[in-house]
């Protein structure tokens, strides 16, 4: 008996067929009316009584032509053998086709994991009022220029490549807007082969998110970055690396009113600044940092610019800005500004200045320090606070806060650890550490306020 072992059931009609032949010869080999035989068995059992027992004085052994007795003996042997051997086959053929259907279900699982890692999967989450999970949707690989929209998520099952350049004109290698919108990238790269091909690599709007994303490689000369938002959206848990121009972008456009949340972000090496946001005039912007390092890129860590009439609402928790060639954070305002620091910030061994706000006409605001603020080791200034004079902004340290800003001055040019030129006031002065005896200390070229300071330890904590 042979069937293909990659789906069994194809031969089920083929075992019937065996089986009745089977059935068949065995009736032959039993007389119909032979008082111990199958055929009688089957009688008996259906009138609920017992088989005659066979004669125990058969002598199988002899030569002899055989009486009746011993005939009809003989054939409820064979009948019960029959019946055995019958039953053995279909053990015997239950365990192959066991054996089969294994095969067959560990073939078709081996080749749907195979795809799956070969393809990327567009997955539609587009629920319904009743909430219920929707199916996956497959699609081909993910090609660079593809936009989500709506309630679609994207995600990434391996690392898209972008091999060829803009062909439309676009500038966005994927595309996620709309709330709800969310691109899944699953620790896969996005990169670009042909530098200076596709401006951004992820663009996120109107209050998408992008999660798990390594971005590098792309800009356009001194445009572009690894990830762009505009008008509101997310980016968490990611890796912004080795771009030409800056690592993330965030925009506003003109009259808007958007909220930004970068988390658990890590945004190093890029070739300009590792954040920078520019409001257009007329919007406001509540942007949220929490758990982000920028780390070693070419010019500033962060860079905030707000226009005129532009609000900028700045929230930074737990995060860091070290190693950059310029600058740690910069802050250059014509517009309002409400800033708060919590849990820990650091900007360390940057080649500039620690913390600069350059504050000018028009601008007011407040710098809140509700945690532990630290600017050591930068090449210049620790906290430079300059601009227009009299400009209405007030760095006020919360009484559960600290501002330490030591061992900077790095070149020896007499650079401050906390330098005010004049657009700035300090409040909360219980919670500033700066200088020592005959070290940077504070300073103002034009007699502005200052702070006063607990002189930092000779050894200040890394």
């Amino acid at each position: 008996l042979k069937f293909p072992l990659n789906c069994p059931f194809q031969a089920l009609p083929n075992i019937k067929m065996t089986l009745l032949k089977l059935f068949n010869a065995s009736n032959a080999n039993s007389p119909k009316d032979d008082a111990g035989g199958f055929n009688s068995q089957l009688e008996n059992k259906g009138r609920d009584q017992p088989p005659s027992p066979p004669k125990d004085d058969v002598d199988f052994d002899s030569t002899e032509a055989a009486t009746p007795q011993g005939k009809s003996s003989v054939s409820f042997l064979r009948s019960k053998v029959s019946l055995a051997c019958l039953w053995i086959l279909v053990f015997a053929l239950l365990v192959v086709g066991g054996v089969g259907i294994f095969q067959y279900n560990s073939a078709s699982a081996s080749a749907v994991g195979h795809i799956q890692q070969q393809e990327t999967l567009i997955v539609a989450n587009n629920r319904g009022k009743a909430g219920k999970e929707p199916s996956l949707l497959c699609d081909s690989p993910i090609k660079c220029g593809h936009t989500v929209t709506g309630k679609d998520k994207l995600s990434f099952l391996e690392d898209v490549v972008c091999t060829e350049g803009p062909k439309n004109g676009e500038e966005c290698a994927i595309t996620v807007s709309g709330e709800g919108a969310e691109l899944d990238c699953n620790g896969f790269m996005i990169s670009q082969e042909t530098s200076g091909s596709w401006k951004y690599g992820i663009c996120v709007s109107d209050g998408a998110k992008a999660v798990k994303c390594p971005v590098q490689r792309f800009g356009v000369g001194y445009e572009g970055a690894g990830i762009r938002v505009e008008d509101g959206g997310e980016v968490e848990d990611s890796e912004v690396m080795f771009n030409i121009h800056n690592g993330i972008e965030v925009g506003g456009s003109q009259g808007s009113t958007a909220t930004t949340k970068i988390s658990d972000t890590f945004i190093h090496d890029n070739g300009s600044d590792g954040i920078r946001f520019k409001g257009e005039t007329g919007s406001e912007s509540s942007i949220q940092i929490e758990g982000v390092r920028t780390i070693n890129n070419g010019e500033t860590g962060m860079v905030f610019i707000v226009l005129a009439d532009t609000t900028m609402i700045l929230r930074v928790k737990d995060s860091e800005t070290s190693y950059n060639k310029v600058a740690g954070f910069l802050s250059s305002s014509f517009g309002s500004i409400d800033f708060e620091l919590e849990g820990f910030f650091n900007s360390r061994y940057n080649g500039g200045t620690g913390m600069s706000f350059y504050n000018y006409n028009l601008s007011e605001g407040e710098i809140k320090v509700k945690g532990v603020v630290n600017l050591y080791k930068n090449k210049y200034h620790g906290l430079f606070m300059g601009g227009t004079v009299n400009v209405n902004v007030n760095v006020v340290v919360d009484k559960r806060g600290a501002l330490n800003s030591c061992s900077n001055d790095q070149v020896g040019n007499g650079f401050k650890d906390i330098f005010n030129d004049g657009s700035g006031t300090f409040s909360g002065e219980d919670g500033y550490t700066c200088g020592a005896e005959g070290n940077s200390g504070t300073g103002s070229s034009t007699g502005a306020d200052l702070p006063d300071c607990e002189y930092c330890p000779s050894c200040p904590s890394e």
